[in-house]
């Protein structure tokens, strides 16, 4: 995978959060807004970019916070910015997660969340607000992402029967020498191959 493919990958269902973001009219149901915890991010950019190569900063606003999250990228600081508002629960601490978690989304961080389809889910109250009577699962991801990750998977572990590499997947000798999938594109006569040589030689870096 490439940067951009690492940072956008999606997150496991126990590093995410529900919240109730509307009811119905008699209040029995919710809908589930789906959200990754901010120390899921912090770990994601640690395992991506290195705990070196990343920091964030926060600028108070009038009812909020701008956070600015920078990336070393090539020997280069990249900086995205977004941020958010204040929040009834823990004003300023909730308002700081939300800036980070947007500044996270504009860098592709958790973005496909977005896409993820609505649900309406039974809901009881708790206070002044609403929670759910069970913990949402996601039911489904963005069919995009699904399909390239399967794709590379499936170009990653076709195994070589011929030559020097015999034995050995297409993902492991991409580690080891990328010249021979470029070999490859140009003298095998198997166009799965070549097609799948071609396609990771696309992604720049292979997981």
């Amino acid at each position: 995978m490439n940067l951009k493919e690492k940072l956008e990958k999606p997150f496991l269902e126990d590093e995410l959060e529900f919240r109730v973001g509307a009811t119905n009219a008699d209040k029995t149901k919710g809908l589930a807004l789906t959200y990754v915890q901010a120390r899921s991010i912090q770990n994601r950019l640690d395992e991506v970019v290195g705990i070196e190569n990343w920091k964030v900063a926060y600028k108070e606003i009038n009812g909020g916070f701008i956070a600015k999250l920078e990336l070393k990228i090539n020997n280069e600081w990249i900086a995205k910015e977004d941020g958010a508002g204040t929040t009834d629960y823990e004003p300023i601490k909730g308002s700081i997660s939300s800036a980070f978690k947007r500044a996270a989304s504009v860098w592709g961080i958790g973005r496909y969340l977005y896409k993820i389809e609505s649900q309406w889910l039974p809901i009881e109250q708790k206070g002044k607000s609403y929670v759910f009577k069970e913990t949402p699962k996601l039911n489904n991801q963005p069919k995009e992402i699904l399909i390239e990750e399967s794709k590379e998977d499936r170009a990653k572990n076709i195994e070589i029967t011929f030559g020097k590499y015999k034995g050995k997947t297409l993902g492991d000798i991409f580690k080891e020498n990328k010249d021979y999938l470029i070999y490859l594109t140009t003298n095998s006569k198997d166009m799965k191959i070549v097609s799948a040589c071609k396609y990771l030689l696309n992604l720049k870096e292979v997981a």
